[in-house]
């Protein structure tokens, strides 16, 4: 089965939500420069389109087999993503609205942390999916995820107010219609 390019652009836009939460929160308050901003960004895409192209490779490798079953199993993880978004949006949370960058390390942490789903979902995709169907998915995560991203760095920079439970409801919305519409195709 074969990715089509408006499914592509969903992908690109949902997962470029993670990493603009995560520029904002790395930027807020004018924690890191420009320069450390375009690195963070930098980092993120490389790890947000390794880590789903990683995860879909890995679980292209354990088909099921019928391509019918797989679909279900793909759109059972994304529904099930789509649904832990949907529940972080809505509960309200403690959390901090800034992380402090200190180096390297840090950006790499973060980088990482923010490519986790990215590799679930790939993951979940892998079961249904041709991985050289997402070369343009790959493609536009990197140019939307890097210029989200470092608009994400302006924003904080700004100390912009973020709609961030909007973010993530928007963000699992996308998810839920990829599950739905790839169930019933």
């Amino acid at each position: 089965m074969t990715l089509s390019v408006l499914d592509s652009i969903v992908l690109s836009f949902a997962f470029s939500v993670n990493m603009f939460l995560v520029s904002v929160a790395a930027a807020k308050g004018g924690g890191i420069r420009y320069t450390k901003g375009i690195l963070q960004s930098l980092l993120l895409i490389c790890f947000q389109c390794a880590f789903l192209y990683v995860g879909l490779w890995i679980t292209s490798l354990f088909r099921i087999g019928e391509m019918e079953y797989d679909k279900w199993l793909t759109s059972g993880m994304l529904m099930i993503i789509a649904i832990k978004l949907a529940v972080n949006a809505i509960k309200k949370q403690g959390s901090r609205d800034s992380v402090a960058i200190k180096g390297l390390k840090t950006m790499l942490f973060l980088a990482v942390a923010a490519s986790m789903d990215t590799f679930i979902i790939g993951m979940g995709l892998g079961f249904s999916y041709n991985t050289e169907s997402f070369t343009l998915t790959i493609v536009a995560t990197a140019i939307l995820g890097f210029l989200v991203s470092l608009m994400g760095v302006f924003m904080g920079r700004q100390n912009s107010k973020v709609p961030v439970r909007v973010l993530i409801g928007a963000e699992a919305l996308l998810f839920a219609e990829l599950a739905i519409k790839m169930f019933f195709e």
